[in-house]
Order: C-alpha cells, then structure tokens, then sequence
C-alpha cells in the first residue's frame, strides 16, 4: 500500500529528523528505495539510494550497506548510469564483499551481472544462481532469476528465459511478493507464455546447479563433457542427471530439450 507507507514513512521522519536520528532516518530512505524498486520507478531509487549509498562507496558507517546494494546496482542500469553500477560493483569486490556472507556473496555476483552489457553476462548470471548457499536467499535468488530471465528474452533465447522467469515467478508467489510476482508474469507473456498456464511444473524442483546440467545435457553433451565445464566427475553428472529426469517427468536425455521448453514429451 504505497499511501500508507508513504504516511508512515513522513511521520517516521518528521519525528527523526529534529532528534537527528540519521539511522531512522536512512531506514526510512531504504523502505521508500525498495518501494520505488518494487515499483519500476528507478530513477525516484536512484535519487534515494545515491543519498544513502553514492555508486563506487561504501560508507565505513553504514554496516546494512548490502541490504541496498542490488537495488542501487539494478536502478544505475535501469536508468543508463551503467559506469556506475560498475563501479559500485567494484567496490565491492575490494571490499572482499563475497567473503562476509553467503548473502553478500549472492548479492555482488547478481549486481556483477546486472552491470555486465555483453554476452559474459550470461556466464555471471550462471555464476551467481549456481553459489552453494544461494537457496538460502530466496527472495534475491528470484531477483537474479527474473534479471537473468529478462537479459535472455531480450536476446530471443525463449527456453532459457521461460525456465528463469517461471522460477522466479514461483518464488515470488510462494514468498507472497505480489509485485514482483506480476513482474514476473509480465515477463513471461511478453517472451510467449499465455497468461494463465500453470508454471508450477518440475523446472521449479531443479535447483541452479541442477538446470544447469540439465540445459548441457539438453545441448548433447555428454557426462564427460558436462563435468569437465562444471568441473565434475562424469559420474557425479550421471547421479545429478537420475534426479533430474523424475522431476521433468522425462526418462531420457533426448526428452530433455522439450522438457525444459515447457513443451510435452513426445510417446
């Protein structure tokens, strides 16, 4: 209810400010940040986090600076400042911002990916959704998701992007985000899926490490040489492979492709 936090969020800092409350005061900053996000509104983000957090520094007195750190990353894209994002993303690994949590952790790889225009990016996205504790963050984890999924779709890679987006859409449902979940929605319409279709199917069981040797798979590759991109041994990609087939409700490799372009395995 964007009225009422703005309400809250006004008598929170009018009774701040004379009190010179500077964390109430940048807490409210935050809340109004992560509303303008949830609303698209990234230029309104950019003005609030920049005051808070100014691209490429990270105040020494601001211990919560990773809680914003995706939005203020993800809003210098949205609005051009990509020089900015940048440069905010390094100064998180100088900060060794990886090492503090695994949250931090997923945090700066999705900002990385965010910041990255050329088709590495679809490596950094890979990178940050396939982190071990990366299930551990759902909420940033379906962020990554439906960025990864929008950057696919704009380059007409329409599987791919159908499997992040349904992912991210699932999570947003479950966490009961219902702002990003329509995001999500919107997204997925826009690279082809008709509204209403249930995507709650078992691409949404797979975890990252497990799409990602499901999409290798699908290219025909063999376990050999799945394991030696992703650095495995060909039986440990055999064992991955015998939990995925179950939850794609396929029983061969050769389902795979159709599997996860959400089409129905041929008899």
């Amino acid at each position: 209810n964007d009225e009422r936090l703005a309400v809250l969020n006004t008598e929170s800092a009018d009774w701040a400010r004379p009190r010179r409350l500077n964390l109430v005061l940048g807490m409210v900053a935050e809340t109004n940040a992560r509303a303008a996000v949830t609303r698209g509104a990234y230029e309104e983000a950019y003005t609030y986090l920049s005051a808070l957090t100014p691209p490429g520094v990270l105040p020494p007195f601001f211990p919560y600076f990773h809680r914003v750190f995706l939005d203020l990353v993800e809003a210098c894209v949205r609005t051009g400042r990509i020089a900015e994002a940048r440069a905010h993303v390094m100064a998180g690994r100088q900060a060794r911002m990886d090492a503090i949590s695994s949250h931090h952790a997923l945090i700066l790889a999705g900002s990385a990916a965010l910041a990255t225009e050329d088709e590495s990016a679809d490596r950094l996205f890979q990178h940050a959704l396939e982190l071990p504790q990366a299930e551990q963050w759902p909420f940033e984890q379906a962020r990554i998701q439906l960025a990864y999924g929008q950057w696919l779709r704009r380059r007409h890679d329409r599987s791919r992007a159908r499997i992040h987006l349904s992912r991210a859409l699932t999570t947003f449902r479950c966490l009961k985000t219902e702002p990003w979940a329509k995001r999500a929605a919107e997204e997925l319409r826009a690279n082809g899926v008709a509204q209403g279709v249930d995507l709650a199917d078992g691409r949404s069981a797979l975890t990252a490490h497990e799409l990602r040797i499901a999409e290798l798979a699908a290219q025909g590759m063999t376990n050999k040489e799945i394991g030696r991109q992703l650095h495995l041994s060909p039986r440990t990609v055999g064992a991955h492979l015998y939990k995925i087939f179950p939850k794609l409700g396929v029983a061969s490799r050769r389902a795979l492709r159709d599997a996860l372009a959400g089409e129905p395995e041929s008899r």
